[in-house]
C-alpha cells in the first residue's frame, strides 16, 4: 500500500539528510541547510506509483534532492552540479511543481491538431533520468514520447522505450 503523506516522507529526509554520509560531507553543505521542498510522486511510464524525489531548496533553487522509495526509505541524497559552490547548476524549484511553460508552448507548437496528453511526472528508460513526461497521440495512438528535463526537452519513439532498465 502506498502512503501519500507528504509529511511522513518530508520527515524521513530530514532524518536522513542529518545521517553519514550527507550530514559529514561538506559537499553536502547546502542540502543540509536548504528547505524541503514538497515531495513529487515519481511514476512508471504506465503510470503506477514509483518513488517520491524531494528537493532542497534555497532561495528559489533545488540545490540537491533526495530520492524516497515508497517503503518511506531514503535511498539517495544528491546534490546538483560538480560541487557545494556550482550554483549554477542548481535547478528552478517550480521545476519540481509543473513543466516549464514555455517548454509546453514549443511543444505545442510543433505537434498541431494531435492530442498532448497531461504531464506527469516519470522517468526514460531507468528510474534516474526522470523528468516530466508527455505522450502525443493520434486516435489513441502513441506517436512519440516526450520528455522534459531541467535543461531541455527530448522526444523518443514508443518502440524505443524500455522500462526495465535500473541505473
Amino acid at each position: 500500500m502506498v502512503i501519500y503523506d507528504l509529511e511522513a516522507v518530508k520527515q524521513v529526509v530530514e532524518a536522513a539528510r542529518r545521517q553519514p554520509p550527507a550530514g559529514e560531507d561538506a559537499t553536502f553543505q547546502y542540502v543540509l541547510k536548504a528547505k524541503i521542498g514538497t515531495p513529487i510522486l515519481v511514476r512508471t511510464p504506465e503510470g503506477r506509483s514509483a518513488f517520491w524525489i524531494v528537493p532542497f531548496l534555497v532561495k528559489g533553487s533545488a540545490c540537491g534532492f533526495a530520492r524516497v522509495e515508497l517503503s518511506h526509505e531514503v535511498s539517495q541524497i544528491g546534490i546538483f552540479g560538480s560541487g557545494p559552490d556550482d550554483h549554477a547548476s542548481w535547478i528552478d524549484a517550480e521545476f519540481f511543481e509543473k513543466p516549464p511553460s514555455d517548454t509546453l508552448t514549443v511543444i505545442q507548437s510543433r505537434y498541431p491538431g494531435l492530442e498532448i496528453t497531461e504531464p506527469f511526472f516519470s522517468y526514460d528508460r531507468s528510474p534516474s533520468k526522470w523528468a516530466w513526461r508527455i505522450e502525443i497521440k493520434k486516435k489513441d495512438e502513441i506517436k512519440s514520447i516526450v520528455f522534459i528535463t531541467p535543461h531541455g526537452w527530448y522526444e523518443v519513439e514508443p518502440d524505443e522505450e524500455n522500462t526495465e532498465l535500473e541505473g
